[in-house]
């Protein structure tokens, strides 16, 4: 994610410009529903074994996952720890979902000389329903900590504790959370990758926006991003633009929050204008709200790591998250 994600970390009045946040066929387990270009997920890939039964999101579980990630390192798209975070987003997500969906995609850096293999992946829960609601993340990492005071810093990669792994972990656990207690909605969980490739936006939400450009039978009714929604400190505003063209679906949000005792980690008010991934689903007539902690010291920076996030911040969004979709008929 940027905040102009390429503008600094100081605070700055609104309206204004929006902050940038930093990110840019399908296949299936299900033969019949596969687009041209698609792949299937191989049979043999090795899947988790199911947890315990439960129907609360656990915010230890959560930040388990968040865990687990982070010690894979840095996940910039082209690294063997990028492919190794896509294997455990499906070996987790597989057991807990109806269909798992695969939309692999290339991107061309002509500055960098390099063509990005990419992989969106998309977990759905209840099929057949009429209505499709979508929860969406990225689960890659900032190739570049730009944020860092340090000319050498800055070139190295972010572990994404907080930008990725987060929303990833809570979507991860959501799955679990349907999969015990089915929602009456089709559920949409979707983790694009190639967000934070940057440097500049013309580089960024690559995942968002070829998601949105060919969502083919996935479209959703409404889309709610989860980005950098971790923070020891989780204080999650309504995001500018999201409350300008969807207040609605915020008040859906901060509504739950309040009845459910978060309204201290979801203050009901508006601050930050990003631009991030829902910005493409906006553009492509899909109505989406952008949920993020942007007041986060270690954003983009070397100091992006697990400590700086907690259980139960992600309890509060996953139950909040869980709360929206079982409130769905």
């Amino acid at each position: 994610m940027s905040r102009s994600k390429t503008a600094s970390r100081a605070s700055r009045p609104l309206p204004g410009p929006p902050l940038t946040k930093g990110r840019v066929g399908w296949g299936l387990l299900l033969p019949l529903l596969l687009l041209p270009g698609c792949r299937t997920r191989s049979q043999n890939a090795p899947a988790a074994p199911p947890p315990a039964a439960r129907s609360a999101f656990s915010g230890d579980v959560a930040y388990g996952m968040l865990q687990a990630q982070c010690e894979l390192g840095p996940r910039p798209p082209q690294s063997p720890a990028h492919e190794r975070c896509k294997a455990l987003i499906l070996r987790n997500l597989k057991p807990y979902v109806d269909v798992t969906v695969t939309q692999p995609f290339t991107f061309r850096d002509d500055a960098r000389h390099v063509t990005l293999a990419l992989t969106n992946i998309l977990g759905i829960i209840n099929p057949q329903a009429k209505r499709k609601v979508m929860l969406f993340t990225h689960w890659d990492t900032r190739p570049t900590a730009d944020q860092e005071l340090d000319a050498a810093d800055k070139k190295k990669p972010i572990v994404g504790a907080d930008d990725g792994a987060s929303g990833t972990a809570v979507l991860l656990e959501l799955a679990h959370v349907f999969h015990q207690k089915r929602p009456d909605v089709c559920v949409e969980l979707l983790f694009v990758d190639g967000e934070d490739w940057g440097p500049g936006e013309d580089k960024m939400y690559l995942g968002a926006i070829h998601f949105a450009q060919n969502p083919g039978p996935y479209r959703p009714e409404y889309a709610i991003l989860l980005d950098m929604i971790g923070d020891k400190d989780l204080d999650i505003h309504r995001e500018v633009t999201s409350q300008g063209l969807h207040p609605e679906l915020n008040d859906r949000v901060w509504n739950a929050a309040a009845a459910l005792g978060y309204g201290a980690q979801f203050p009901n008010d508006t601050k930050w204008q990003i631009s991030d991934d829902h910005d493409s689903f906006n553009r492509a007539g899909i109505p989406a709200i952008d949920l993020i902690d942007f007041d986060y010291p270690y954003w983009h920076t070397l100091q992006d790591t697990a400590d700086k996030c907690s259980p139960q911040s992600l309890k509060a969004v996953g139950d909040v998250m869980a709360q929206v979709v079982y409130d769905e008929r």
